[in-house]
């Protein structure tokens, strides 16, 4: 597959030049215990080794673009509704990074509203309402309820997401709520999880969260999104939800700015 042979050479780059005292990223942790293990006896047994670093890679590479496309889409049709968040955006952006060059994530610190703007998507439109199950182990007993051993529980994170006394005005798109009153970004007031939590924790939440930041910052810094003129602005009510939720299909254009 091609994709299997892409990653196989971005893994060949690391090979190249990994240095068992400097720790880079996950690929130099893994390349360390390949050094240490030997070939498996038994084809079951899990090892270290090249194949299954690629599977894992395929494991964490699609989830996270699929889902981060999506993220982003549901995110544009918010920003197309509320046009005062894209110009503040630009703004920002503007004046931290300009135009000379692409933002990077080396910018993230210095545009907290760019920032808070992407969780503030992330919150009002929980990509993965239920998240992801789970099984009691033993008997249980929450807030009043019995939960025999092997019952299936989800987590109502679109229901969290949307509580009126954690958030106050929940239903309203509005990313100042993750700033402090100096407008910098406060990660305590971030009570959303719109990634899970524990150790079933989505293992492409860094990644993720990257690709959409980078994402996110390059479209508002050359870009002014506009509502076509033959078309009706987006209802965010009518989403489709299923195991995810994603938008309708809409029209945006976009204007080099």
């Amino acid at each position: 597959m091609k994709v299997n042979a892409f990653i196989e050479s971005v893994i060949n780059k690391y090979r190249e030049t990994y240095d068992e005292a400097h720790v880079r990223c996950f690929l130099d942790l893994y390349f360390r215990e390949m050094h240490k293990t030997t070939p498996p006896k038994d084809e079951k047994e899990f090892s270290f080794q090249l194949d299954q670093l690629i599977l894992g890679l395929v494991d964490f590479f699609f989830p996270a673009i699929s889902g981060a496309t999506t993220q982003v889409a549901l995110l544009l049709e918010r920003l197309l509704l509320n046009p005062h968040v894209i110009k503040r955006m630009q703004e920002e952006i503007d004046q931290v990074v300009g135009q000379g060059r692409l933002p990077t994530l080396d910018d993230r610190i210095e545009l907290p509203y760019t920032e808070a703007t992407l969780r503030e998507g992330m919150r009002i439109d929980t990509l993965v309402p239920s998240g992801i199950a789970h099984r009691t182990q033993t008997d249980a007993t929450l807030q009043g309820y019995e939960l025999p051993k092997d019952s299936l529980v989800v987590i109502g994170m679109d229901a969290m997401h949307n509580q009126k006394e954690y958030w106050g005005d929940p239903e309203t798109f509005r990313p100042e709520r993750f700033l402090d009153e100096n407008g910098k970004l406060c990660l305590a007031k971030d009570m959303s999880l719109p990634f899970g939590a524990g150790k079933r924790l989505c293992a492409g939440e860094t990644f993720a969260r990257n690709i959409m930041f980078l994402t996110l910052a390059a479209l508002m810094q050359n870009f002014n999104i506009r509502q076509p003129p033959s078309d009706r602005l987006p209802d965010v009510s009518k989403r489709l939800t299923g195991v995810i939720v994603t938008p309708r299909d809409y029209l945006l254009r976009f204007e080099p700015r």
